[in-house]
């Protein structure tokens, strides 16, 4: 967890545009999305040593006062960045690899009550208002744009947008981060 939660910071720390060491740390431990973040790891903690009581009141507080909803059921990798607070909903059950990005008013979840969430993978981007919702595959390095409604498969390397997203086209891969 601290591990994790140490990679998460150092992502909301290195996007902060404040300078000084001071502003920059003081901005980070005090938004919502990292506080969010903070709160997801720590239920997830609990859940996993078999506290489920604390985390679930860890994880409702912290839904109330950011308005971020990130179950412990739901598994994330490190580096999870949340960079606008308000109306995020992810669902248990979703997969999400590291590096994960995340504007505000997204929504991860399935399309039918009891029906499964997406996978998605390393070094995503989601934009402001997008939909990712039911069983689908996110590839690695892709990005969603703004208020797209994600139905279907992304392969890697992809932009897609729109309501439903269509792949708009493909990004060359970066050596760097295959």
């Amino acid at each position: 967890m601290f591990e994790y939660l140490r990679q998460d910071y150092q992502r909301a720390y290195n996007q902060c545009g404040y300078g000084g060491k001071a502003r920059r740390t003081l901005h980070t431990c005090t938004s919502a999305g990292f506080q969010a973040v903070a709160a997801y790891r720590a239920s997830r903690w609990l859940m996993q040593k078999k506290i489920p009581l604390l985390g679930m009141v860890i994880q409702r507080v912290a839904e109330v006062w950011t308005g971020i909803s990130i179950p412990p059921e739901a598994s994330i990798g490190p580096g999870l960045l949340i960079l606008h607070f308000g109306a995020i909903v992810i669902h248990g059950g979703a997969v999400i690899g590291s590096d994960f990005t995340l504007h505000h008013e997204v929504t991860i979840g399935n399309r039918v009550s009891g029906g499964r969430a997406p996978r998605i993978g390393d070094r995503v981007m989601v934009g402001v208002g997008a939909k990712v919702l039911g069983d689908i595959t996110i590839g690695h390095d892709v990005q969603i744009g703004a208020n797209a409604v994600v139905l279907d498969d992304v392969p890697d390397h992809a932009v897609a947008v729109g309501i439903p997203a269509r792949v708009v086209r493909s990004k060359t891969p970066n050596k760097e981060n295959s």
